[in-house]
């Protein structure tokens, strides 16, 4: 026993990758913890990002306890809506000495980075009680032929455009007698993962009449309807786009070729309040032909 615990002792000074690791589970898709963690600043940190849907990973250099510190960040999907995270904790100066401190308990980089993994952890359950996400698996996305405003954004700044694009086009269907023929939408041309940016159109299907308030901002779209994956999303539709990352994550484990250009139609109107885990979306990604 003394030998296997000296040799233990031994591959954990010597030969582990990480000083220490944390290992935790979030009810979000690996993109969408990923882009919470990116998101939540950790003192001053460097980041370097790995967005890409096959592998997500995220690292940060940091000062903690007066030392720079290396964090490796895996997302591992477990289940649709169920991340694993696991965090890798190296110092780049002192790691021998930081092992040592570990195995006495005596480590207050360690100490530091628990207590800050705690509270990270208690900001995504949080922030998971106020959504939920079923994914319906494959489906047929509707025929559309609407008004809409074109914009690019952050996704981040999505439900925001929505609101601009909303106070403009809506008093124009009212002044021209455009008949709506179905819930507003918001149509994403193309979503920049590494850089989280998208190209939207907002609008609202319409009944097709004579004259149409085409303008400068104005445009008729129409799409045909086609195959696609399909999710309902209940909560506030700030945060809709959860939705998107755990359609990719469940097109990416049963090898359905998907094109990263969401839709999502909104049957609430977040005007009249209520409680928002009834409100409704149900989001839909084309699958390639």
């Amino acid at each position: 026993m003394l030998i296997l615990l000296l040799g233990v002792s031994s591959w954990y000074v010597w030969f582990k990758k990480y000083d220490y690791e944390i290992t935790f589970r979030a009810h979000l898709a690996p993109l969408g913890a990923y882009y919470k963690i990116k998101n939540m600043q950790y003192n001053d940190s460097l980041i370097v990002a790995n967005a890409n849907i096959e592998e997500v990973t995220l690292q940060q250099k940091v000062k903690i306890a007066g030392e720079n510190i290396r964090l490796d960040w895996y997302f591992t999907r477990i289940e649709d809506t169920v991340t694993e995270i696991k965090v890798g904790i190296v110092s780049a100066q002192h790691s021998l000495k930081n092992r040592i401190d570990v195995l006495t308990g005596s480590s207050l980089v360690i100490t530091q980075i628990k207590a800050n993994m705690i509270t990270i952890r208690k900001k995504l359950r949080y922030y998971t009680d106020t959504f939920k996400v079923i994914v319906e698996g494959e489906s047929n996305m509707p025929k559309v032929q609407a008004l809409a405003l074109s914009t690019a954004t952050k996704r981040e700044n999505k439900a925001e455009q929505m609101m601009k694009s909303n106070g403009y086009l809506h008093p124009k269907l009212i002044e021209h007698k455009i008949q709506k023929d179905g819930y507003p939408f918001v149509n994403v041309k193309h979503w920049d993962i590494e850089n989280d940016s998208i190209h939207m159109d907002f609008g609202f299907p319409i009944v097709i009449k004579d004259s149409l308030p085409v303008d400068s901002r104005i445009v008729f779209t129409r799409s045909n309807a086609q195959k696609a994956l399909k999710a309902k999303y209940y909560g506030n539709y700030r945060t809709s786009d959860e939705a998107w990352f755990v359609i990719l994550a469940y097109a990416t484990f049963h090898g359905i070729p998907i094109k990263n250009e969401p839709i999502e139609f909104f049957f609430n109107n977040p005007m009249q309040g209520g409680d928002e885990l009834q409100w409704k979306a149900e989001v839909y990604f084309p699958i390639e032909e």
